[in-house]
């Protein structure tokens, strides 16, 4: 399992701030530019939902 670094971290939580529901379309554009699976990007969504709670 790799953490986030800083960079990803900003940019996820900025594109959060947005949308915090993305579509599949959003989360692929991010797992590109921030070099990490779609699947990451989409649990990543997950639980920063479930921590908003």
């Amino acid at each position: 399992r790799r953490r986030t670094t800083k960079e990803q971290y900003h940019t996820l939580e900025a594109s959060y701030m947005e949308n915090p529901k993305p579509t599949s379309n959003t989360r692929r554009k991010l797992s590109s530019q921030l070099n990490m699976t779609t699947r990451g990007v989409q649990v990543w969504f997950q639980n920063r939902r479930a921590k908003s709670k």
